[in-house]
C-alpha cells in the first residue's frame, strides 16, 4: 500500500508539474484577434493592421493574427466584444485616449480597470493649425487672444467633445491661462471633415494629428502654430515650435496602446510583454512610426497600467473643469 501511495503521489506531482510548466510557457494556440474600435481607415485601424502585419512577418507568434473592426458607441461595441472573452489571451483591443475620457464623460460603461492593460505603443501629438491667411501667427498669439476673449476664435474638433483632439487642446490652452469653459468648438465626424471646415473658413482653428495636416502644409494652404509634443518633431514639422517653446508649460498626446480582456493570467501577460517588446524593436515598426509622425512610447503591461491610472485622474480634473464631467 505504501508503494502504491508513493506511486500515486509521484504521478500527481508529475501532472501538477506539467500543468505548471504549461502555464509558465503559455502561448497562443488559435488565431489572435486585434479589435479596432473604429471603421477601416484612421490611426486606430492602422495601428491594429500594422501590429498584425509585423507580428506575422517577423514570426513573433505561430498563429494567424486577424484585425476585427467593431465601430460604434464611442468604442462600446468593441469593448463589449472584448468582454465576451474573459481571461482569453487571444483577444486584445487598440486602446486610445477615449478609453479613459469616454468613461469619465459617461459615454461608455467601462473604465480601463475592467480590462487587462498590455502595452502602450506610441504617442500621436497634435498640431494647432490655421489657414495660411489667418492673422493668428503663432501659438503664443492664439493664447494671448483667447486670454482676452476665449470666444474670439472657433475651433474644429474631430469626433466628440472630450475626445482626444479636444482634450489635448484644452490641456494645453488651460496651461496657458485660457478660460477653457468659454471656448467655441464645433464637432465634426472625422479629421478630413475638420480639415475641410478650416480650409473653407467655417472654423478658425483645428487641432488634429500631424498626418492629417502634412499634405496641406506642403501646398501652403495651412499653417501650423504649435505642436503638443515635449520636443520638436521631424520632417515637415521640424520648423514648428512646441507649446513649451512658446511659453505654455504643457504637452499632451493622443496615444495608442493595447488592452486584453479582464482576467488574463500572469503568464499570458508575460508572453505579450515579450512579444510586444520584440515588435517595438523591429525596423519595420520604427519605419511606421517615422512615416506616420508617431513617437515611440512603448512600455510593458505594468507601466501601461500605471500610465492609465495617472491619466484618468488628470483627465477627470480637466473634463470636470470644462463642464463635461461631474466632480467626484
Amino acid at each position: 500500500m505504501t508503494q502504491v501511495r508513493y506511486a500515486a503521489i509521484f504521478v500527481l506531482a508529475v501532472i501538477a508539474g506539467n500543468v505548471a510548466e504549461a502555464e509558465a510557457q503559455w502561448k497562443p494556440d488559435k488565431a489572435i484577434e486585434i479589435v479596432a474600435p473604429s471603421g477601416p481607415g484612421g490611426t486606430t485601424d492602422r495601428t491594429a493592421r500594422v501590429v498584425a502585419k509585423i507580428l506575422m512577418q517577423h514570426k513573433l507568434v505561430d498563429v494567424p493574427v486577424n484585425v476585427v473592426n467593431k465601430p460604434g458607441g464611442s468604442g462600446t461595441i468593441g469593448l463589449n466584444y472584448l468582454n465576451q472573452h474573459p481571461g482569453d489571451g487571444h483577444y486584445m483591443i487598440v486602446a486610445t485616449t477615449g478609453s479613459i475620457s469616454n468613461h469619465i464623460l459617461g459615454l461608455i460603461p467601462y473604465n480601463h480597470t475592467a480590462f487587462t492593460p498590455l502595452s502602450m505603443l506610441f504617442e500621436e501629438y497634435l498640431s494647432v493649425t490655421v489657414r495660411t491667411e489667418s492673422p493668428i501667427k503663432s501659438g503664443r498669439d492664439l493664447v494671448e487672444m483667447l486670454k482676452k476673449n476665449p470666444e474670439s476664435a472657433s475651433f474644429g474638433i474631430s469626433t466628440s467633445l472630450g475626445g482626444a483632439n479636444h482634450t489635448t487642446l484644452i490641456t494645453c490652452l488651460r496651461a496657458g491661462g485660457v478660460d477653457i469653459k468659454r471656448l467655441k468648438a464645433a464637432v465634426f465626424p472625422g479629421g478630413s471633415a475638420t480639415t475641410t471646415a478650416v480650409l473653407g473658413g467655417h472654423v478658425d482653428v483645428v487641432n488634429t494629428g500631424l498626418g492629417n495636416m502634412v499634405a496641406h502644409l506642403r501646398t501652403g494652404k495651412l499653417r501650423a502654430l504649435a505642436i503638443s509634443s515635449p520636443k520638436r518633431m521631424w520632417g515637415d514639422f521640424a520648423s514648428i515650435p512646441t507649446w513649451r517653446e512658446q511659453g505654455v508649460p504643457a504637452d499632451s498626446s493622443s496615444w495608442r496602446g493595447l488592452m486584453g480582456p479582464k482576467g488574463m493570467t500572469a503568464q499570458q501577460v508575460a508572453f505579450w510583454d515579450k512579444v510586444m517588446a520584440a515588435m517595438a524593436a523591429t525596423d519595420d515598426w520604427k519605419k511606421e512610426l517615422e512615416e506616420n509622425f508617431w513617437v515611440n512610447g512603448y512600455v510593458n503591461a505594468q507601466a501601461a497600467k500605471k500610465r492609465l491610472d495617472e491619466e484618468y485622474v488628470e483627465y477627470q480634473t480637466v473634463l470636470t473643469e470644462v463642464g463635461l464631467a461631474k466632480a467626484k
